[in-house]
């Protein structure tokens, strides 16, 4: 029976791992939020607040901590922690310049060039002092490795921008950066978790239980007058941390998941920073000056509200993130189709924002159908 042991042995291992883990990241949630709050009024003492103007349309003064909140909490999570986080001092030391130079420019806007050489030199100490870099895009064009060799690291630097940028470029309504991050983290948290990767996923896990205290005071669900926004030093933070942890899980030889599926885990961010920044440099524009093309407004104006814009653009990245997680799971599932579905979703999606207008006209037909036959069924 020794075999039958070790499965009960095994089992309440990972029981009690599961409790020990679900208790921490409890901790972590109740930290973050208490962080929040004193944040808050830290923030405005010290002019750390967003104002409205004509391309933000808030009201007052709000708090740009989301970002330092996080980080709080991820300090406090890697503290209290069980878990042997690898690399751990080196990523809030890189986090931390990131999210310092990031609440910087929420207070002075300080210049995009000083942003992107920050950025890189913190992705070259990632680099170079946990060796976190792309070495491969795995099997996506069959039996044959895409290797990338001295190339990967300039991919790499890429890839942090890229990644970094996405998830600044989808903090347009209140909510949507947050529920996407909980969607990519989840994501890739059950596929470290189900691989044995439990302190990776203890890590993803902990990014949500910080990410969830300023959704709820975002959305105003604890009282309008909490609100409060992530800020740049949020959204690098996130972006940063998501590119570390893709990173550390799908290279080498002993990687968690395929490189693929990590497009999948963050596919509505980077399918809307592609094409929008398509669109912009093919009208002759910056690709990074400000418009009213990303898939929110797109949503909006097919006539829901940036509530609803939230709930469905979270829902769809879950749909895709999902699918990704299907995907690696089967492993009959070569990489190369999991590539191809990509591709064709991207597609889909760029066809979908260069009709935007059309697209919008379509919806709002389908809505006003939908209320007629509501109305008539309700007519005695």
């Amino acid at each position: 029976m020794p075999v039958v042991s070790c499965l009960i042995f095994y089992r309440d291992l990972l029981t009690v791992n599961l409790l020990t883990m679900s208790t921490e990241i409890l901790f972590v949630f109740l930290f973050s939020l208490a962080f929040l709050f004193v944040a808050r009024k830290a923030a405005k003492r010290i002019g750390l607040v967003d104002k409205p103007n004509y391309r933000k349309r808030h009201q007052g003064l709000i708090p740009l901590v989301g970002g330092i909140s996080v980080y709080a909490g991820l300090c406090f999570a890697f503290w209290i922690s069980e878990q042997p986080i690898a690399h751990a001092k080196l990523y809030l030391t890189c986090a931390g310049i990131l999210v310092f130079v990031g609440a910087l420019d929420d207070r002075f806007d300080i210049s995009v060039k000083i942003r992107a050489l920050v950025q890189a030199l913190v992705g070259i100490a990632m680099m170079v002092f946990a060796g976190l870099y792309l070495r491969s895009f795995g099997h996506v064009l069959g039996d044959w490795e895409m290797l990338l060799g001295p190339f990967g690291y300039l991919v790499t630097l890429f890839a942090v921008w890229a990644a970094i940028n996405a998830f600044n470029m989808v903090d347009g309504i209140d909510g949507l950066l947050g529920g996407l991050s909980c969607v990519s983290f989840g994501a890739l948290g059950l596929l470290l978790y189900l691989s044995g990767h439990h302190e990776m996923a203890f890590w993803c896990f902990a990014m949500i239980a910080t990410i969830v205290p300023y959704i709820l005071l975002n959305l105003g669900i604890l009282g309008r007058r909490y609100k409060v926004f992530m800020g740049d030093a949020g959204s690098t933070l996130i972006g940063f941390t998501a590119i570390w942890l893709l990173l550390q899980s799908s290279q080498g030889k002993a990687h968690s998941i395929n490189p693929v599926t990590a497009l999948w885990i963050i596919a509505i961010p980077l399918m809307d920073m592609i094409a929008i920044m398509y669109r912009r440099l093919r009208k002759g524009m910056s690709p990074f000056s400000p418009d009213r093309q990303h898939i929110h407004h797109l949503i909006m104006r097919a006539g829901f509200t940036p509530r609803q814009a939230f709930v469905l653009i979270t829902l769809a990245a879950a749909l895709l993130a999902a699918v990704g997680v299907i995907g690696e799971r089967l492993t009959f599932i070569p990489e190369w189709v999991m590539l191809a579905l990509f591709l064709l979703a991207f597609f889909l999606y760029g066809y979908c924002i260069k009709r935007a207008w059309r697209v919008a006209r379509y919806i709002k037909r389908i809505k006003r159908r939908l209320r007629r036959s509501g109305d008539n069924k309700q007519v005695p």
